[in-house]
């Protein structure tokens, strides 16, 4: 710890939850104040804009109440653990009303509330809250204590204005930053896609269109039905529409089913080579069965077994490109939820060029997707980099380190 600072209880330098009273001396019932509702709380971000105005009368019963200046905190998951915080400003007649699972916390004089919200904005701050989270599944709380005892270093107040504005200056650079590397992300990740719609938009010579169903030996559906109690620890991984990531099959969270179930599903069966579709959510979806993968099952999938003149990562590229998914949303049906269903992907009409050039673009197309995706990580590297970045100046400011 710095020489000249001292540590004090949130609660010594806080008011916590201040008193509706005030609102009511202030103000007449019908006046306007700001009402601000979690959803317009943002993410680890200083401040937020109130869109909405009600009559006092409305809100001062069940709402929690702010006025400029103070810091807000969601104290219910998920919303505590995802950063919901800010500090109010700008607030109609000063004053605000939002949600009954904000925790307010106004300065005493001694701290300021931007520094104040730069300590709560550490990753330590939240881990460790949600560690003593109270309170029934889904409506978990952190409890009063936790914020009245947290030990906050306090220097003086010149001393941490002038912490705020170091990192008010670095964060401002980390965010240009970080706009600039997911404008990047996004480019490379359409660079591929726009090759792929150039490839199926501009047919070659002896592209002929085909129905997808006569170029398959078999399109059928995946399993549907109730699962809940047909799982098992290990056996027959069982692929559901969380598992089917374009072009590649991800097994994290794959379920599994006993050999005796496998034996009744035989319509289901996935083989290496077959394309597995999503049909809801995602429609169109898809990636090839690995060789890898030898047995395998699954639920509310369009499964499709190429013919000899369709290679099967061929028709991934069709259906996987914004071409494809433009031509499988036609095909869907269902009011709510959008379907793919096998008699839409029997019909869906795709231009098909020879086998040999299928396979040259599959392989140009996979040379492409491997550079893309490396630019991706990369770029997602860095992004990752960034936050780590944030989290490091947080914690050399209030040990006092930041020059």
């Amino acid at each position: 710890m710095k020489e000249g600072w001292e540590v004090r209880p949130l609660s010594d330098l806080c008011i916590i939850k201040p008193p509706k009273k005030e609102a009511r001396e202030r103000l007449d019932p019908d006046e306007l104040v700001s009402f601000v509702p979690m959803n317009d709380l943002g993410e680890v971000e200083k401040t937020f804009v109130a869109l909405e105005e009600r009559p006092l009368s409305k809100v001062i019963g069940g709402y929690t109440y702010f006025a400029d200046d103070d810091v807000l905190v969601a104290k219910i998951t998920p919303c505590f653990e995802n950063g919901k915080m800010g500090i109010a400003t700008n607030l109609t007649n000063g004053v605000g009303f939002g949600s009954s699972e904000y925790v307010v916390l106004r300065s005493k004089g001694k701290i300021d509330p931007e520094y104040l919200f730069y300590f709560l904005s550490r990753d330590e701050f939240r881990e460790a809250g949600a560690r003593i989270m109270s309170g029934a599944v889904g409506h978990k709380r952190v409890p009063k204590e936790y914020f009245e005892d947290l030990p906050i270093p306090l220097p003086p107040l010149e001393e941490q204005k002038r912490i705020v504005a170091v990192l008010d200056e670095a964060f401002e650079g980390l965010a240009r930053a970080r706009v600039n590397a997911e404008v990047n992300l996004q480019n490379a990740r359409e660079l591929f896609d726009s090759h792929l719609t150039n490839v199926f938009s501009h047919p070659g010579e002896g592209w002929r269109p085909a129905a997808l169903g006569s170029l398959c030996k078999r399109i059928t559906v995946g399993h549907v039905g109730p699962m809940a109690n047909r799982y098992v620890d290990n056996g027959v991984p069982f692929l559901r529409s969380q598992n089917v990531r374009p072009f590649r099959i991800d097994l994290n969270d794959v379920k599994f089913i006993d050999d005796a179930f496998m034996s009744e599903l035989k319509k289901s069966e996935l083989r290496p080579g077959d394309v597995a579709i999503v049909r809801t959510g995602y429609p169109g979806t898809c990636a090839v069965i690995p060789e890898d993968l030898e047995l395998a099952n699954c639920a509310d999938l369009v499964i499709a077994r190429p013919g000899p003149d369709l290679n099967p990562h061929f028709l991934a590229m069709i259906l996987n490109s914004s071409y494809g998914k433009a031509h499988v949303a036609g095909a869907s049906v269902g009011a709510a939820q959008k379907h793919f269903n096998v008699g839409a992907a029997k019909s869906a009409l795709f231009p098909i060029p020879p086998l040999k050039i299928q396979e040259a673009l599959v392989e140009r197309s996979a040379a492409l997707r491997g550079c893309s995706e490396e630019i991706a990580n990369l770029i997602a590297y860095k992004l990752n980099a960034f936050e780590q970045l944030k989290q490091s100046l947080l914690q050399k400011a209030f040990a006092g380190e930041l020059t």
